[in-house]
């Protein structure tokens, strides 16, 4: 007997002590709503940062269902260790679609005040909620059949817990060490097994009360652990909740109380309430809901007496008159040329789920939206809307148009920042230079409860003037200030103000090197009238490149430029494999009178810009043209790939050359006579040999080691860096990445 109570002891310690360790380090799917989730088809987990197992504080309401980029997943469970050792972690609402909650996934949880789990859940795992110390109250809802080991151990200040009907096992310590218990209710008509009287402490079963119901007050009066309780009572479950109103709309700063019935007269009226939103409203013990930012919410009572009856009232919050929140957006200005036809973004910047749009577009005389036999030529922006977004615009006065854009499925719009709408603008040849506004007006914004949103009306100046081809910057003059500009724009830079129209030298409706050299031209006095300049693909310029490591983490990459015809300009893409960056990037002697300019792209790419304001021709018609630098430690199997490569003549004619990728990895064998070969692999490196030799490796910092190789294949580990090793009379200089 006392060998097996000292086992138990042991087994007891190492459970505690398990407990209490750090999760794991777990990879998660996405985050959303400050939750983070592992998905599997259509299904979502809940569980933590890699990081670390702390992931959680305050309050926390996981959602039923979870929607990120196009996907929308039902959320199922709750992870192993979940939000272990969250000790800012003050309530969280677990809702009725959780069918699982994993083990140690609320362990050390100190500040967790009070937990209700749902009669979805079926599964609640050991450890679940050991050691939460703040913890005063659990209501175990109705479809979980055993109280696992541990599960409640350590929770000092819990006072009350309810056993859902379907409770029938208490495992080991399931609620050991919860010194204070005085309110215990079990649901279940046929008394739960115990581990022996191991369940619960001896002070709690003189202490506390056992609420049952009244059909099995004797089955647990007779039950060899459960008689154990010196006080055991008939219980009288709620059968009914309703909250005198279903819909609250409150401005900021308001306040309103809710108030619960709860049938029959003599159940318990003990309820838990709950905000989904508290950025929107929230709602005291007492069900006093206070208002806090524009949009809406539920609020949610639940009885905590087993019963998990719940009642929800949805609660709108709007501000005073306009507000700020969820606004249509125009350009601050917007320059145009006569005659010209032009699109115009309307971008839409919302803190709700917004769901329908409405205003009024006021067009100045001049400024007509286009339209074809199909209406007005409006577009949707395709990141934003769903594809059960419709779109509809009517004339409502001279010169006012006014756009609708709604969703029979109350689908919201994707994200809360960009542009939401297109317009397709026609600029009459006989207006007059000057400024003019296009206004929106009468902009209200609604989300899929209805609630609506009054935006302020949004302006933009639009400059109506005549360009001169060339003038890409709109003051009047062809110089090198366009060049600059055309330039900038070819980067990605956002030259503003920049004429799109104007800088289309070369007339093909596209800004490439092609127009650089056209403005060159003109201000060179030499312009050369397009015909749609000519583009080609036709093999006369080849493009090529070649790497070698250069020690110290650093690659090398050489493109060389094989061209038939004479070029004066290069823009190209470069993309970086992981792990790399351009350190340096030069251009050969070959384009000695031109710049080089670099610039990220908003996709994470690289723009390489080489060109002469001269236009100066690239001397001769083959070799090494630019030289890069990459620093980092990469795969492998890493590769850098160019893509987007235009080359100009100084006529503007221009040639394309296919996306190709240079390989930059660290896996080149190092060949040091027919029988030995030395290379690194990772941080290692590797001597191969045929027979027995000796290795002397010297590493970045100058240490020198010898080492007998045996005749195969033989594994050193290495410094990073470059190091040198001789071998069978030959010396190889290797880089360890």
């Amino acid at each position: 007997m006392e060998l097996k109570t000292f086992r138990k002891g042991i087994v007891a310690a190492l459970v505690v002590l398990a407990a209490m360790m750090p999760a794991q380090t777990a990879a998660y799917s996405f985050k959303e709503g400050g939750i983070y989730y592992n998905v599997d088809g259509t299904q979502a987990t809940v569980t933590y940062n890699s990081s670390s197992g702390n992931s959680y504080s305050g309050s926390v309401a996981i959602p039923e269902t979870v929607t990120h980029g196009a996907n929308t997943y039902r959320v199922t469970a709750i992870d192993n260790h979940a939000f272990s050792h969250s000790s800012g972690l003050t309530d969280v609402t677990i809702p009725n679609t959780i069918v699982s909650i994993g083990n140690h996934a609320f362990v050390s949880c100190t500040s967790l005040s009070n937990i209700v789990i749902p009669n979805s859940v079926q599964t609640l795992g050991r450890c679940a909620f050991h050691g939460c110390s703040a913890l005063e109250s659990a209501v175990i809802g109705n479809n979980v059949k055993i109280i696992d080991e541990y599960a409640f151990q350590y929770c000092y200040n819990l006072t009350k817990v309810v056993l859902g009907s379907s409770v029938d096992s208490l495992a080991i310590k399931a609620f050991f060490d919860c010194y204070k218990l005085v309110d215990v209710t079990c649901l279940a008509t046929t008394p739960p097994g115990m581990y022996a009287s191991y369940s619960f402490d001896d002070a709690v079963y003189h202490g506390a009360t056992l609420s049952v119901l009244g059909s099995a007050m004797e089955a647990y009066q007779q039950h060899k652990y459960w008689k154990n309780f010196h006080r055991i009572k008939s219980l009288t479950l709620a059968e009914q909740l309703t909250l005198d109103k279903a819909l609250i709309t409150l401005h900021g700063g308001e306040s309103q109380q809710l108030t619960a019935k709860v049938l029959p007269a003599d159940a318990s009226h003990s309820l838990k309430w709950s905000s989904e939103d508290e950025n929107v409203a929230t709602v005291n013990a007492e069900g006093l809901v206070s208002a806090i930012g524009s949009g809406q919410t539920v609020i949610t009572a639940t009885t905590t007496d087993g019963s998990n009856l719940s009642a929800t009232c949805l609660v709108r919050v709007l501000s005073n008159g306009v507000q700020d929140n969820n606004v249509l957006t125009l350009p601050a200005t917007f320059t145009v040329e006569k005659g010209k036809s032009y699109i115009l973004p309307i971008g839409m910047t919302n803190k709700n789920a917004i769901t329908a749009v409405q205003c009024d577009i006021n067009l100045p005389e001049g400024i007509e939206l286009a339209a074809d036999d199909n209406g007005y030529l409006i577009d949707m922006a395709d990141n934003r809307a769903s594809a059960s977004h419709g779109l509809y615009a009517r004339l409502v006065a001279p010169r006012v148009v006014r756009v609708v854009i709604s969703s029979p499925q109350s689908e919201v719009f994707t994200g809360n920042n960009g542009d939401l709408m297109l317009l397709h603008l026609d600029v009459n040849g006989e207006m007059e230079d000057g400024d003019y506004n296009v206004t929106l007006t009468n902009v209200i914004l609604a989300d899929a409860a209805g609630v609506t949103y009054f935006a302020p009306d949004v302006a933009t100046i639009v400059t109506v003037k005549s360009y001169a081809t060339g003038d890409a910057n709109g003051d009047g003059t062809v110089n090198v200030g366009d060049y600059v500009a055309v330039a900038n724009y070819i980067l990605q830079m956002n030259p503003e103000p920049f004429i799109f129209s104007a800088a289309d030298v070369d007339e093909n409706g596209i800004i490439d090197v092609g127009d650089l050299v056209g403005v060159a031209n003109i201000v060179l006095g030499d312009f050369v009238t397009p015909s749609a300049a000519p583009h080609h693909d036709d093999g006369t310029v080849t493009l090529t490149g070649e790497s070698a490591n250069n020690g110290e983490q650093q690659v090398v990459v050489t493109l060389n430029l094989d061209n038939e015809v004479d070029l004066t300009a290069l823009q190209m893409n470069l993309a970086l494999p992981e792990g790399l960056t351009l350190a340096q990037a030069s251009l050969s002697s070959r384009a000695m009178h031109h710049s080089l300019a670099v610039n990220e792209q908003n996709d994470g790419k690289v723009r390489l810009l080489a060109s002469s304001v001269a236009n100066d021709l690239v001397t001769g018609h083959e070799g090494a043209l630019l030289t890069l630098v990459l620093e980092g430690t990469a795969s492998a199997d890493a590769a850098v790939t160019i893509s987007d490569v235009v080359l100009a003549e100084a006529d503007m004619t221009t040639h394309a050359v296919n996306p190709f990728s240079i390989s930059v990895g660290n896996s080149a064998v190092k060949e040091v006579n027919s029988d030995v070969r030395i290379y690194a692999l990772g941080t290692d490196i590797i001597v191969e040999t045929p027979v027995d030799t000796t290795v002397e490796l010297i590493a970045p910092n100058g240490m020198v080691r010898v080492f007998k190789a045996k005749a195969g294949i033989n594994t050193y580990p290495a410094e990073r860096g470059i190091c040198i090793v001789r071998a069978a009379g030959s010396v190889a200089k290797i880089s360890v990445m």
